[in-house]
């Protein structure tokens, strides 16, 4: 679907680079596709939830993760301007849904926390400052879900389940639709692969690109694997494998996983080279990507959606509680998702009944009979702001060109009975009407 990119204007005024402007055609589709992931997150017993597009900064840091490509790369901060000149609080519009969520989970302390899982679903925008391109804006839309309080291996199902229930009912060819899916294994798991990363990526730390040496001289060589340079690429090919790593009782509930899925019979793959983004992931973490190439193209499958397990990253935000809080989640990227819908599942806005007419007065007898309708919840428009200066048949073609069905004509005729003609564009069928029976034909139809 077409976006629209600001162009220079003629006072020199252009909208930031990366960001794009949604007018009514468009957002139709985004409209579309938040109401197909509200429907699936009811069906789910999923409450939507909001928080702040912009936090502090070390919300974002002690979540996502201080070497991340997020935090060190494409945030966009800045300090408070609280007045105070000794204020230094660093501020950033939110790069991602989960952070803030359990920001404000963890603002409610420990009892509410730990009362009852908590089922919520969030959208709106999100920003990063990348390099736009195709599926990347530093302004972009996000739907996501997170299931809070609940450790189970059902619950990573459940999530997944729900994942490939919002894809599949967007109208996405499931034949283009891959599930890709890895074990993190539990917080000890992780620190035992780090520590075999950290041998096998020192052996071949000349040939690492300078982030990827800089992340791993700061102790976090897992980031590598999400390197996208092509040396670094070549080299995590050899780097160990991650379910080599995990202990017993993570293999077995990954096992475990595995099987729920293939219950559901929910086609997966297995990727051993899956780490994610962030700091934060624990256990299951999963993608899944759709092929929106064709016989004369080649690109890579486009990843729309991306979640896990975040178990203890309240614990870690400062949950003042000993018992570790299971958090499971997921999140898309609505734009991604745009360019691969079929448009023609996208709904059409109502068409909004038009009134046109002739004689003296009719413009405010037009607005007065447009309010009728709209109390009575008929979308109505007047298109036509000097009707007397018209003829009927040159509105009649405007109305037409708005996508009007229905047209309401007035006169003096009408006017002194009291009655109005309602003409169907479709059919050419016109009738004379009381108002009354104007407004239950117009609801019937």
């Amino acid at each position: 679907m077409k976006r629209f990119y600001s162009t220079l204007s003629s006072n020199g005024i252009i909208g930031i680079k990366g960001t794009h402007d949604i007018f009514p055609l468009q957002k139709s589709a985004y409209q579309y596709v938040n109401d197909v992931g509200k429907r699936v997150a009811q069906l789910y017993n999923f409450k939507e939830m909001s928080t702040p597009i912009i936090e502090y900064t070390n919300v974002f840091v002690r979540s996502v993760g201080e070497d991340s490509d997020i935090v060190m790369k494409e945030m966009f901060t800045f300090n408070d301007k609280s007045g105070n000149q000794n204020s230094n609080k660093s501020i950033s519009l939110r790069p991602e849904g989960t952070a803030g969520i359990i920001r404000a989970i963890v603002n409610q302390g420990s009892t509410f926390a730990h009362s009852a899982p908590q089922r919520v679903y969030y959208s709106g925008p999100m920003f990063r400052y990348e390099s736009p391109q195709k599926g990347r804006s530093r302004q972009f839309e996000q739907f996501g879900v997170e299931l809070i309080g609940d450790a189970r291996y059902q619950t990573d199902v459940e999530i997944i389940d729900m994942a490939n229930t919002f894809i599949q009912r967007l109208g996405i060819d499931p034949s283009k639709i891959s599930l890709k899916i890895n074990t993190l294994g539990d917080k000890d798991s992780i620190v035992n692969y780090n520590r075999l990363l950290t041998n096998y990526f020192t052996l071949h730390k000349d040939h690492l690109s300078a982030l990827s040496k800089s992340r791993l001289e700061r102790g976090n060589p897992l980031r590598i694997l999400d390197s996208k340079d092509p040396k670094d690429r070549e080299i995590c090919l050899q780097a160990p494998i991650l379910l080599d790593s995990i202990c017993q009782d993570s293999s077995n509930r990954f096992t475990n996983v595995l099987k729920g899925l293939e219950l559901l019979n929910i086609p997966y793959q297995v990727d051993n080279s899956l780490v994610r983004g962030l700091d934060y992931y624990r256990h299951t973490i999963f993608e899944i990507c759709v092929n929106a190439s064709n016989n004369n193209n080649n690109e890579p499958p486009l990843t729309v959606l991306g979640g896990g397990r975040y178990d203890g990253l309240a614990n870690e935000m400062g949950l003042n509680d000993s018992n570790i809080l299971p958090s499971m989640g997921w999140a898309a990227g609505i734009e991604r998702l745009i360019m691969l819908l079929d448009t023609n599942r996208i709904p059409s806005p109502p068409q909004p009944v038009s009134i046109i007419g002739t004689g003296a007065d009719v413009s405010s007898w037009a607005l007065k009979l447009c309010k009728q309708l709209r109390l009575s919840d008929i979308p109505t428009i007047v298109p036509i702001p000097d009707m007397e200066k018209e003829s009927l048949s040159k509105q009649l073609k405007k109305c037409i060109k708005l996508g009007s069905r229905y047209v309401v004509i007035l006169g003096s005729d009408e006017m002194s009975s009291g009655n109005v003609k309602l003409k169907d564009t479709n059919t050419g069928e016109q009738s004379t009407l009381t108002i009354d029976d104007l407004i239950n034909k117009l609801k019937t139809n």
